[in-house]
């Protein structure tokens, strides 16, 4: 397992042969071109309250995006995806996630911000079984796409194999551009939330060595994000 802990050190530059930045590049190009232009369609078509907007939207990347890693490791991309470590990764990850959800929390109610409306929309005017498609959807599919996205194609214009001083670089950076990118939400607890998960995220990716525990961790996220919030509206801890 690789150690994020280890002093940080940048290598010589012979050390980088192995990093080949304009084919990552270029991958990065086409996966950003999925990940902006692929929902196109579809927002201009379902409506963002629609209970089949997160399957419209993000569905397609998320196929899209797998098939094309896929396609880049077609020799072994189930070994790529699942990674070298599972177990640990996952354990560690999922506990930062729920104590990341936890302080939140508490800085909600001490500072007493209100729930993002984003939050309070998402479920409005559906039916149950509309509800739960919707939910099941922004459990499934954001995950795949944003992960693949972000934690492989992102990730990888930096090289983080080299040195724990890289590391560190790509995680807060990409973890910075995860957040700033969600700007459907306007509290700045929630995208401190979203950067903190970020960083759990992209420590997974390079601890576990695939995408399946950061894939994983994000689902874990979006449910003990739907948990926390309904728990803070229904005990009345809003503002």
């Amino acid at each position: 397992m690789t150690n994020l802990g280890a002093a940080p050190v940048l290598l010589p530059a012979s050390t980088f042969a192995d990093y080949r930045f304009f084919r990552r590049l270029g991958m990065f190009v086409l996966a950003s071109l999925v990940f902006f232009l692929a929902a196109i369609p579809a927002v201009l078509l379902i409506p963002a309250e629609s209970y089949l907007s997160f399957a419209a939207t993000m569905g397609p990347i998320a196929l899209i995006l797998l098939a094309l890693f896929a396609w880049q490791y077609r020799s072994d991309s189930g070994a790529q995806l699942r990674g070298d470590a599972i177990r640990n990764p996952l354990r560690i990850g999922a506990f930062g996630i729920i104590a990341s959800y936890l302080l939140c929390g508490v800085a909600i109610v001490v500072l007493g911000l209100p729930q993002e409306a984003f939050m309070a929309e998402l479920l409005a005017g559906l039916s149950g079984w509309q509800g739960a498609i919707k939910i099941a959807s922004l459990i499934v599919f954001p995950p795949i796409a944003e992960e693949l996205y972000f934690r492989h194609y992102l990730l990888r214009l930096f090289p983080y194999e080299n040195s724990p001083a890289w590391k560190w670089i790509a995680v807060i950076v990409t973890s910075a551009i995860f957040a700033g990118i969600h700007i459907q939400y306007g509290n700045w607890t929630t995208i401190a939330l979203l950067f903190a998960c970020g960083c759990v995220f992209a420590i997974a990716r390079i601890n576990s060595g695939g995408l399946l525990v950061p894939i994983l961790l994000h689902s874990l996220a979006e449910i003990v994000a739907l948990t926390t919030d309904g728990a803070l509206r229904l005990l009345g801890l809003y503002s």
